[in-house]
């Protein structure tokens, strides 16, 4: 007999057995059960693993514990637990160690709420540094069965028959032994017929259990009267066997005792012989017998699209012949045949009529078996397969009528009703954002769908903790009969979640077991708040101590890195101190400070010193002109007005103030070239310091050559070592430009006659540009060097012309110009048909010269050009006002390359589209086309299609909404 611990409602002590040692490395060893370690289902248990070899107590940051788990279903080991150096990780929800036990040798594993599929071997390894070792135990996971049986007390008359039904329920392993016995007054514990015996087979449950019913068929006589009929059940997570017990009363028939008892005299005394023959032939082969029916037993409550099973048994009958019929009754609808069976053509091919019903109810399957018994009647032993859908099969009733001579009463009907559900699906869980802030709202999301009926139980955890802040969208229900809803949980993260996992649960409400969808919270971010730079003292001098200050506060996690910038020198960690200010312990946020102490001489007035603070690959930067006392300081620049555009004034304005004496120069320059014109400076003014200030001035009016222009105002005093220098950007827009049509002259040259077309480029900057000339494909001319003129606008004008000469050949050929401008990405290109004179037209029209076709776009629109550009995909629904549940057809040009050496995939959302997709080169243009046609869900509002097209060299895709009405 195994053996079994006590179990306890927290924590289970680890099951009694035998000990062994195993695997010795170095100077440790590792102990566990050699006999199985045996569980029941959904209780906690622990397993045990003992650290001997080294003294008590051991240090745990130089251990390391890992279990591991291999089951009967793999052949891969699975991590279930990690212990390094403190540190815990657990792979399966609930599982420990605990350290306090860990350091006095015991390194034994608890699981909560153990089920079915953990059962199998689990490897501890140990590793005290240096020594290694590990052994491995074995989990079975039962689940103890309930015993009933029915009715405990019997009252039938003599000669009559009745049932005693056993039913086992709710057990694990499926391997399980029903005896029955009979205990009389005269004999103890006599076994019973196995004739009289019936015992179904056993149907799984969905959590994984068993279920089994077993029969026991009475016709006592008054002698019977008084006995004990015992069920007793023997399973191997029982101690002892489960016994249950019912007594039988045999009453005598109704009718005149004393006359009958002398007519029977009378009888048997004259023909006792010739009646006793003629009873025993007529009762073993001709008795006519009723079957005795047990009728649909295992699961009614079935799954959606899954396979159950249904058993009917049909017993103890004669004759032989027995007319078997099953029926169906969907909802709101007539009863239907569904299957007919025969004894009489058990041997010889099926019926016509049952073929047919074969055909016409694929959802059902039967298999009817046949077969004699020792004491001269017949059995039919029926199995139905059934695979169930929620729309036809959900509280149908399915329903057997039984056809025999010996059914007076005409034909024996029984029914059962049919329960279909489908079990939730759950989608993974989304998270609302990708950076993840501390204490700012996030929102995670959940679909559950494909589920019957349309209450569930749903529940969000946070590792074991119940959350209550979820919200849930109504039911909706699907064309197919099935439900679908959102449910969203929205919380507001601390420090302390990171690590944690979130789960959404859900599950009806009589199932046993949740679906779940998990995300775990892995990295938190809250940036700190940096303040400005400080300086003590407020006003510095030169030759005495300087501290710059700046403090970073409320930022998670800790890990951050500070640098100080002189200009562009970073000063050595050696002249940067940081300070920790006491952090926040309700909120697990950090504070720091930083400092820097200098001792400024001449040549630091007006350095700027920074302070960057890198956090979590973001970057915050504080500057702090350095204003020495007794020098000159320049503040600015004002601009006026704010806005800069081409072609109209504007200034900029520094202010120089504090000096003495009074003698300064200013300097302008437009990137190293002096600026000698435009510039204005205020008379010098006089403070009650005895101090000088003033304004300086710059006027300009920018053009396109003026783009992205570097200014320079420098200031020279005999007080500064070196020049105060202060540097401003012309932000310029960049524009893109226009290009005209192509002129010809003359418009209908002769063969051989040179015609010079131009195409006028007006109105960009930069003045950064491309122009190439092409006939068809060739390349003619193209211009490298351009200097182009500045219009009254402010903004490049430019000419480009190409000289040629045509051949007769060259009759209606294209002539191109394309241009390409760097700085907005623009390309354009426009085309010209050359008409030569004395050449007849299929148009009659002679005298004009026609542009074929003009083209602008950015520089990723595909055609082969002075530079390299991607082809550009654009997408089209075909099919006029999509709906949902119908097909829908797409289709996406490609421009520029053909479908030679490329692959074309369309998916929906993230899944791909695997049919229906077609592509076709274009003949009139450079390119190809690609559909696909696919059918829409019924519940589907709107959906993102993207098309990937995959050449030798690149990927390039192009996403399209979808709308569905």
């Amino acid at each position: 007999m195994t053996c079994l611990c006590p179990r306890a409602a927290a924590a289970a002590t680890p099951l009694c057995s035998q000990q062994r040692v195993v695997e010795k490395q170095g100077t440790i060893t590792v102990r566990m059960k050699t006999k199985p370690v045996i569980a029941s289902l959904n209780d906690n248990t622990s397993i045990a693993c003992q650290i001997h070899g080294y003294d008590i107590p051991l240090d745990s940051s130089k251990m390391g514990v890992t279990w591991s788990r291999k089951t009967s279903n793999t052949d891969k080991e699975e991590t279930l637990f990690q212990f390094l150096a403190g540190n815990s990780t657990s792979y399966r929800l609930g599982t420990s160690i605990s350290k306090d036990e860990l350091i006095r040798g015991n390194a034994s594993l608890f699981l909560p709420k153990v089920q079915f599929k953990e059962a199998g071997t689990y490897r501890c390894k140990v590793t005290v540094t240096p020594s290694a070792a590990e052994d491995t135990g074995v989990l079975e996971v039962v689940a103890q069965p309930v015993v009933n049986l029915f009715p405990e007390e019997v009252t039938i008359e003599s000669d009559k028959e009745k049932t005693l039904s056993c039913e086992v329920k709710n057990f694990y392993p499926n391997s399980l032994n029903i005896r029955w016995v009979k205990v009389s007054k005269k004999h103890q514990d006599s076994g019973v017929a196995g004739e009289d015996i019936c015992t179904g087979t056993s149907v799984e449950n969905e959590d994984g259990t068993f279920n089994v019913i077993s029969k026991l068929r009475l016709q006592p006589s008054l002698q019977d009267s008084g006995n004990v009929y015992r069920c007793i059940v023997s399973h191997k997570s029982l101690q002892d066997n489960l016994l249950v017990t019912a007594t039988l009363t045999v009453t005598a028939p109704k009718s005149d005792v004393g006359t009958l008892a002398g007519i029977c005299v009378g009888t048997i005394l004259l023909c006792i012989f010739t009646t006793a023959v003629v009873a025993f032939i007529y009762k073993k082969y001709l008795k006519r017998i009723p079957p005795n029916i047990i009728a649909f037993t295992g699961n009614v409550e079935m799954k959606h699209l899954e396979d159950s099973v249904l058993y009917c048994q049909i017993s103890g009958f004669r004759p032989k012949c027995i007319m078997v019929d099953f029926f169906l009754k969907k909802h709101q609808q007539e009863k239907e045949k569904i299957y007919s069976w025969k004894s009489i053509q058990q041997d010889t091919k099926q019926s016509s009529e049952g073929t047919a019903l074969l055909e016409k109810f694929r959802d059902f399957q039967f298999q009817l078996n046949l077969q004699s018994r020792d004491n001269g009647t017949f059995e039919v032993s029926c199995t139905i397969h059934v695979r169930p859908n929620v729309h036809e099969h959900d509280n149908a009733e399915l329903s057997l009528e039984i056809s025999h001579e010996a059914l007076q009463r005409g034909p024996t009907i029984r029914t059962t009703l049919l329960k279909v559900r489908a079990e939730p699906d759950l989608d993974p869980v989304l998270c609302s954002t990708d950076e993840l802030k501390l204490d700012e709202p996030l929102t995670l999301t959940c679909r559950i769908h494909s589920f019957f009926p349309k209450t569930i139980e749903l529940q969000w955890c946070k590792d074991e903790q119940a959350l209550e802040e979820s919200i849930t969208s109504e039911e909706t229900k699907r064309s197919d009969g099935l439900f679908f809803y959102t449910t969203n949980l929205t919380f507001v993260p601390k420090a302390e979640d990171v690590g944690k996992r979130f789960t959404c649960r859900a599950k009806h409400r009589h199932s046993h077991l949740y679906k779940e969808s998990s995300w775990q919270l892995e990295n938190l971010v809250l940036n700190p708040q940096v303040s400005e730079i400080v300086c003590d003292p407020s006003i510095p001098e030169v030759g005495k101590s300087v501290t710059l200050s700046c403090t970073m506060t409320n930022y998670y996690p800790a890990e951050c890195q500070v640098r100080w910038i002189r200009d562009f020198e970073e000063l050595g960690n050696a002249a940067v101190r940081m300070q920790d200010i006491q952090p926040n312990t309700a909120t697990n946020l950090h504070h720091k400070a930083s400092y820097i102490t200098i001792m400024p001489q001449p040549e630091d007035h007006a350095v700027t010193y920074f302070m960057e603070v890198t956090h979590c690959s973001r970057t915050i930067r504080k500057a702090y002109p350095l204003m020495l006392k007794g020098f000159p300081k320049v503040t600015g620049p004002v601009f006026h007005p704010n806005d800069m555009k081409y072609g109209d004034p504007f200034s900029v304005t520094y202010e120089v103030m504090d000096f003495y004496p009074k003698d300064f120069q200013v300097q302008w320059l437009k990137e190293e070239d002096e600026i000698r014109s435009g510039s204005i400076m205020e008379d010098l003014k006089q403070d009650s310091k005895g101090c000088f200030h003033t304004s300086c001035k710059f006027d300009l009016t920018p053009t396109a050559l003026d783009y992205g222009k570097k200014i320079v105002f420098r200031v020279k005093h005999e007080t500064l070592t070196q020049p105060i220098t202060k540097y401003m950007f012309l932000k310029l827009p960049a524009k893109s430009p226009t290009v005209s049509e192509i002129r010809a002259t003359p418009a209908r040259p002769n063969v051989d006659e040179t015609i010079c077309l131009e195409a006028s480029i007006s109105d960009f900057a930069p003045k950064d540009i491309k122009v190439a000339w092409y006939k068809d494909w060739m390349k003619l001319q193209e211009d490298n060097t351009l200097n182009p003129q500045i219009a009254r606008n402010g903004l490049c004008f430019y000419v480009s012309k190409l000289q040629f000469s045509p051949k007769a050949s060259d009759n209606k050929t294209s002539l191109r110009c394309e241009v390409i401008h760097l700085a907005t990405h623009c390309f354009i290109e426009k085309f010209f048909e050359l008409k030569l004179r004395d050449f007849s037209t299929s148009t009659g029209d002679l005298s004009t010269l026609t542009t074929n076709q003009n083209h602008e776009g950015s520089l990723t629109n595909p055609r082969s050009s002075i530079l390299e550009r991607a082809p550009t995909l654009t997408i089209q629904c075909l099919t006029n006002n999509p709906k949902a549940g119908e097909n829908v057809t797409l289709q996406c040009f490609i421009y520029g390359i053909s479908t030679d050496n490329t692959y074309v995939s369309w998916y929906k959302g993230r899944y791909p589209i695997e049919e229906g997709i077609e592509n076709t080169d274009c003949e009139d243009k450079p390119g190809f086309t690609t559909s696909v046609n696919f059918k829409t869900k019924g519940d589907e509002k709107e959906c993102k299609i993207r098309c990937e097209v995959v050449t030798e060299d690149e990927t390039f895709e192009e996403t399209y909404t979808l709308k569905l009405g």
